[in-house]
């Protein structure tokens, strides 16, 4: 049975397409050093990964379970709360996609090359960029690697070192951001992957200055599961449900307009800046506020999808609007989103707002 996992997978790990023959010799033959892993757990027991599956403990031991990986992968799929992300189905999946192409004869040229983007700013106080690990295990869940011989050689790299609380640091940011993500316009690569971690109207305009042309995936960050912490989940199967209200206010001549978006947490409009507070407002939420709003690319195009229509419905109920105030409470990968989808030459001006500990204050425009 051990030799038909191997053939099945032609001595390549199913996830990364590493050959796993002739890692190690003696002096008479070679040594093959992957491992034969289960997709569910050999037991049912509490620690057994991916164990509650109603398989029984004879079907777990089948070839259909059984799946060829190397170490690394190995480590990462039966690893604390791995199987929030290499669930059952995605094991089975890319186990049976990868026999197919074995099948189809020797083509593993299955792994898109990215150019890397890490932007990091510091965050009360404190700078969390991903790190190495954290990198490399979400682009391998997406089926990418960095581009270029060397990892660093499609690397772009934004730290901003200046506290939230600096009034320079949004020019400095701004700055950096704009003067990597330059170079990153004239590289040769149509995927780029974004990894960053810095205050909402940084990631605004991070997201303002990514090429819309190119194959953009920009990665969450979790709190849990530290090796994986930038890699997406699996679940919930439904994407989060976003709503888009228009208020009551509606001055159909107003230059100025306030959106706010909850989906972290709740916007609290009484901490904005007094000239706001009678200006009309558009509001964009979602069904269940919280830091885990937003977990699966599902989710993220559902908001996407919201925040257009979002601008669309200030555009159609204020013609006149040349200024949209953004106070927003969201997730990284939407903030970055905000800045994706804004139309900076044919929409209103974002104002992009910080959150400080006594109200909203406006940090940025995009625009």
């Amino acid at each position: 049975m051990i030799r038909e996992i191997w053939v099945r997978a032609a001595g390549r790990c199913v996830l990364c397409s590493a050959y796993l023959v002739g890692g190690g010799r003696t002096f008479f033959h070679h040594i093959p050093h992957g491992q034969v892993a289960h997709n569910v757990g050999a037991t049912q027991g509490r620690k057994s990964p991916r164990g509650k599956s109603t398989l029984t403990l004879d079907e777990r031991a089948l070839p259909e379970n059984l799946l060829l990986l190397c170490h690394q992968c190995h480590r990462m799929v039966d690893d604390v709360g791995a199987e929030k992300i290499y669930t059952e189905e995605y094991l089975a999946r890319h186990k049976r996609d990868h026999e197919d192409r074995v099948r189809k004869v020797t083509n593993f040229a299955t792994v898109t090359q990215t150019a890397v983007v890490r932007v990091t700013g510091r965050i009360r106080g404190t700078l969390s960029p991903a790190t190495d690990r954290q990198v490399g295990a979400a682009l391998h869940y997406e089926d990418l690697r960095p581009a270029g011989e060397h990892p660093r050689d499609a690397e772009y790299i934004v730290s901003i070192d200046s506290d939230d609380t600096d009034p320079w640091v949004w020019e400095e940011g701004m700055k950096k951001i704009a003067a990597k993500l330059a170079g990153l316009r004239d590289s040769p690569y149509p995927t780029v992957a974004v990894f960053a971690m810095a205050p909402i109207p940084l990631l605004v305009f991070l997201g303002s200055q990514l090429d819309d042309k190119a194959d953009i995936r920009v990665f969450p960050r979790f709190r849990d599961a530290e090796d994986l912490a930038w890699c997406w989940r699996n679940e919930p199967l439904t994407p989060a449900t976003f709503e888009v209200s228009p208020g009551s206010n509606a001055d159909a001549q107003a230059q100025d307009v306030i959106v706010t978006v909850s989906v972290s947490a709740p916007v609290d409009v009484s901490r904005a800046p007094a000239d706001l507070l009678d200006l009309p407002r558009v509001t964009l939420t979602v069904e269940n506020i919280g830091p885990d709003s937003i977990q699966t690319k599902a989710d993220l195009a559902a908001f996407a999808s919201a925040w257009r229509r979002a601008l669309a419905t200030v555009e159609s109920d204020y013609p006149n609007c040349e200024r949209i105030h953004l106070l927003a409470a969201v997730p990284v990968v939407a903030a970055v989103a905000s800045g994706q989808h804004h139309m900076r030459d044919a929409q209103p001006q974002l104002v992009v707002y910080q959150r400080t500990a006594e109200q909203y204050m406006e940090a940025l425009r995009v625009g």
